[in-house]
């Protein structure tokens, strides 16, 4: 089958592979132990600890494991609220469901919560966030890069507006690690989540910066889950090789997916019976193109895309899963029958362009088909 949903999760690189199979067979030893093999594992935890903390500019003690983005988001929350000071919680509407989902705990937990749609380019309302910013303003959650339309938000921008009301900036960088450079975000952020199997690494893994030490609290489920327990060292060996390797060639992947996404639209028949969901070149991942066609369902565009052996989405997994549009066509405030009309395509490393020529094949056969059905 041709896979051209890399945006919902990928394979594990063989680099990432031969990484787990080594440090499962030769640091097998609890790295909580006080015995040599307790140590060597302690040791190579360190190691990785470290390494992650560079590619976000972090010190390694800054680094706590998680078993992916949506656990990194809920801890990372759950220790602002107590570094915070503040009733007044905002989010993106185009929010991942792990984070969109809190909204409700949020009220029950006495927050204001306001939530601030995108613009036409997809990008968060600047001017409507500086609105709705006071200095009751406790944290401000940002998706960096959608994982719907593949826009990026404007980090450092934002972090200067949460820093006139002393807010709190979180930040899912799930799917822009590996894809954009964050060796320096740690400067402008107070808490970020990133997942291994977005970038050829194992699932259930996954990582978060923490720009203060939490402060201990011995009743708090998120201290003891950030105080850790047995460590997944084959894991977090596996996954720091996979984002070794992805930070390693962010230029060279994005070049070439900028050529696949070219290709793709350009060889797209009709192009004016298709609309597309995308931010301005300098915003826009390459490898993520949310569309739809007009006056035909996502849901069915899949199907036929599944019949013939190829994979896209209707939007974020989680979206599709809890059967709600996708969050990027709310924040997008679009109308009903669009959302409907929503899907995805991501590429990927291992992406071909004749497997991109064979997608084009089947959206055109759908789109002709569309044109007969006028």
């Amino acid at each position: 089958m041709i896979y051209l949903d890399y945006a919902a999760t990928t394979p594990m690189s063989d680099t990432a592979l031969n990484a787990y199979v080594k440090s499962a067979r030769q640091y097998f030893g609890n790295a909580n132990s006080m015995h040599d093999l307790g140590s060597e594992a302690e040791q190579v935890v360190q190691v990785c600890k470290k390494q992650l903390g560079q590619f976000v500019g972090a010190e390694s003690d800054q680094i706590y494991f998680t078993s992916g983005g949506s656990m990194g988001n809920w801890l990372a929350l759950e220790h602002l609220k107590q570094q915070a000071v503040g009733d007044h919680v905002i989010l993106s509407a185009g929010e991942h469901n792990s984070l969109r989902q809190m909204e409700e705990t949020f009220r029950q937990e006495g927050y204001q919560v306001s939530v601030v749609p995108f613009n036409s380019n997809g990008v968060i309302d600047l001017d409507h966030l500086n609105e709705v910013l006071s200095e009751k303003t406790a944290i401000v959650c940002v998706q960096h890069s959608n994982g719907e339309i593949g826009t990026l938000q404007p980090i450092e921008q934002i972090s200067k507006l949460c820093a006139d009301y002393q807010a709190l900036l979180h930040v899912d960088a799930v799917q822009s690690f590996g894809k954009v450079d964050l060796s320096k975000i740690s400067d402008y952020v107070d808490s970020l989540a990133v997942s291994s199997h977005k970038i050829y690494g194992p699932k259930g893994a996954g990582f978060i910066y923490l720009k203060e030490h939490p402060k201990y609290d011995p009743a708090s489920m998120a201290q003891k889950w950030l105080k850790g327990n047995t460590v997944d060292v084959p894991s977090v060996v596996a996954m720091t090789s996979a984002c070794e390797e992805a930070v390693e060639r962010i230029e060279e992947e994005r070049h070439y997916q900028s050529h696949l996404r070219t290709l793709f639209k350009e060889s797209l028949i009709e192009p004016s019976a298709i609309k597309f969901f995308e931010g301005e070149k300098s915003i826009q991942l390459p490898s993520i193109i949310g569309m739809a066609i007009e006056r035909m369902e996502g849901q069915y565009v899949m199907l036929e895309c599944n019949r013939h052996n190829i994979a896209i989405s209707t939007g974020s997994a989680c979206d599709v899963r809890y059967q709600q549009s996708a969050n990027a066509m709310n924040a997008l405030q679009m109308d009903d029958e669009t959302a409907r009309q929503f899907f995805r395509i991501s590429f990927g490393r291992y992406t071909t362009y004749d497997e991109v020529k064979q997608l084009a094949a089947c959206i055109n056969t759908l789109i002709e088909t569309n044109v007969l059905m006028r």
